[in-house]
């Protein structure tokens, strides 16, 4: 840091607005181009810009919300809840709901500095909301605004700090595009062949209720073992805190493979459940919940009640039945449904809904033709692991001054 080191309220350093979310019984306030972000949208803690959300805006929805427009470059951080301190900065004109509290840094700062700045001292908001003692976890725009942060104040060294961390996740993010790339190119061709039934030498097979022949309706199960998490004790410590990845659904959101997770647990844990660890490449369901989120595990693991999981018969079946999970989701939110807004398909139910199996030899066929697209894509997120971990060793050196720029 240099002698310009100051502490500062937040609002002294910018603009903080409070999202608003508009009446969501008006179906023409939404579904237009202006990006409408909520915590569920920012997938992970290591976010940096948010390329798309669920839900948008239209013309409409934006005009109620004009004091809530959010400019490029706004920093957006979760001020609710377990996800406090998720954050993400905005690539075009957006709003939020009222789950987050944005900034907009005035020209005495730069955003991208403020950005990882927040992400740095993240845990000082998460203990501000901790201590309301609701019973959940809120920071609310006056105790945001008015949280006073030790910040360094010459513009030169914040842009010179932002950069060295932005070329971090700027490889991140162009791996990110590379994985998309990927699986969509993986996905297209499962659309073509067993969505649409233009797979090689579909023009000389005879069609019989709207299938091809010795194309066959399978349950679940009959692809492999279906296994449901559970989760150790909480009151035994012991059971945590060791390299045993614990998955949970926001663990799942938005990849292919689960390389890392927010909780561990030990070898104790996993002994209280030993039956319940899941060889690498299981293909992992939310079934409670937000259903329908699906992910492969990059090496054994277990996971919470909320999922069910496939352990593969045969590893050649992955890639095609990742995909074919991934088309249930309508369907486990169906069969789950329980009154309530929540979904919760039992273990009984998931490993007999229904799918459309090919012949064995068309899903050996797509396997040859798309596994490296997945071992490229288990590569590159090894590789933005790495980079996110560099990058966070570097942070708190650059913020404190430690490491001069």
């Amino acid at each position: 840091m240099s002698d310009m080191e100051k502490y500062l309220q937040i609002k002294e350093i910018g603009k903080v607005i409070t999202g608003k979310t508009p009446s969501t019984e008006d179906a023409s306030n939404f579904d237009g181009k202006y990006p409408f972000i909520t915590p569920f949208d920012i997938k992970s803690f290591d976010e940096k810009y948010l390329l798309e959300t669920e839900r948008t805006l239209s013309e409409k929805g934006a005009k109620k919300l004009k004091n809530n427009i959010l400019p490029k470059d706004s920093i957006c951080f979760v001020c609710i809840g377990s996800t406090i301190g998720k954050m993400c900065l905005t690539n075009t004109i957006a709003y939020s709901n009222q789950q987050i509290n944005s900034l907009i840094v005035n020209n005495n700062f730069d955003a991208h500095y403020m950005f990882y700045f927040l992400r740095y001292v993240k845990s000082y908001f998460q203990q501000l909301g901790a201590g309301t003692g609701s019973g959940k976890g809120i920071v609310n725009k006056t105790t945001f605004e008015k949280s006073k942060v030790k910040v360094e104040t010459n513009k030169n060294i914040q842009v010179k700090i932002a950069g060295i961390l932005s070329a971090y996740d700027n490889l991140i993010e162009n791996n990110n595009k590379r994985i998309r790339l990927l699986e969509q190119m993986a996905e297209n061709l499962y659309k073509e062949w067993f969505v649409r039934f233009r797979f090689p030498g579909y023009e000389d097979v005879e069609f019989e209720d709207g299938l091809p022949k010795e194309w066959e309706i399978k349950r679940l199960f009959e692809f492999g073992k279906i296994e449901t998490g559970k989760t150790p004790s909480k009151e035994r410590d012991q059971n945590y805190g060791g390299d045993i990845m614990f998955i949970k659904t926001p663990d799942m959101h938005d990849n292919i493979y689960v390389i890392s997770t927010d909780e561990f647990l030990s070898i104790e844990g996993h002994l209280t459940q030993p039956k319940k660890i899941l060889p690498e490449n299981s293909i992992m369901v939310s079934c409670i919940g937000t259903g329908g989120v699906v992910a492969i595990n990059d090496r054994p693991a277990h996971t919470n009640q909320q999922i069910n999981s496939i352990i593969l018969n045969k590893s050649e079946y992955l890639e095609w039945l990742y995909f074919v999970c991934k088309n249930l989701k309508e369907t486990i939110e169906m069969f789950g449904a329980t009154g309530s807004t929540m979904t919760n398909l039992s273990k009984g139910k998931f490993e007999k809904l229904k799918i459309v199996a090919p012949p064995e030899k068309v899903i050996l066929d797509y396997h040859e033709l798309t596994k490296n697209l997945f071992i490229e894509v288990r590569v590159l997120l090894h590789k933005n692991d790495l980079l996110a971990k560099q990058r966070d060793m570097l942070s708190p050196r650059l913020m404190s001054g430690k490491l001069e720029v």
